[in-house]
């Protein structure tokens, strides 16, 4: 008698169809993330610099309404934005904004410490990564082109994943947020 056993893994929810990846998919930058973060999720956004090195499209969801005079931006913690960052709406009519420190706002959010001069947001909109600057709005850091397939654990050496271009996506189990300005740039992507 011979007694074999194995073990797997379920693929996350997140991604739901493959159509079509990047073929050997990507290194993703680790220094774009928090000291403190270990992993990057699969789900996550991403956007490639001119050496071909991928980053973190970095968004956040706003708990609260912000007015223009606000200098404590409450967000959920699901993000990765630091201190040095830059941040704007997803409809680039603002200027980046520079946080200057990071705390911890009861269970689940923290607030971005800066001096703010954009336009009043709802609660539960998406601010992203601005391209550094305070001058005129330059819209996202790096701009999203493929969505991770697979995680990344940014303790080790190799940090290359996977990249969806085309498929379809679980909007609600995406690790960061995302609205309708995001889910614009990637046409052959399903948001469901």
């Amino acid at each position: 008698m011979q007694i074999t056993s194995a073990s797997g893994t379920e693929r996350n929810l997140a991604i739901e169809l493959i159509l079509e990846d990047v073929p050997g998919g990507g290194v993703v930058e680790k220094d774009d993330f928090k000291t403190a973060s270990t992993g990057m999720k699969e789900g996550a956004l991403l956007g490639i610099a001119s050496d071909g090195i991928y980053h973190l499209t970095k968004t956040a969801m706003l708990v609260n309404s912000v007015a223009t005079e606000d200098t404590a931006v409450v967000v959920y913690n699901n993000h990765e934005f630091k201190a040095g960052d830059y941040f704007q709406n997803t409809g680039n009519t603002a200027s980046g904004t520079a946080i200057t420190s990071i705390a911890a706002s009861g269970a689940g959010c923290d607030v971005l410490n800066c001096t703010y001069a954009g336009p009043a947001l709802s609660a539960s909109g998406v601010i992203i990564q601005a391209a550094t600057g305070t001058a005129r709005a330059l819209g996202f850091l790096y701009s999203p082109v493929a969505i991770a397939t697979n995680p990344v654990d940014l303790t080790a050496d190799n940090t290359g994943c996977g990249l969806l271009v085309r498929g379809r996506v679980r909007k609600s189990q995406l690790p960061y947020a995302v609205d309708s300005t995001i889910q614009a740039l990637f046409p052959l992507i399903r948001f469901v």
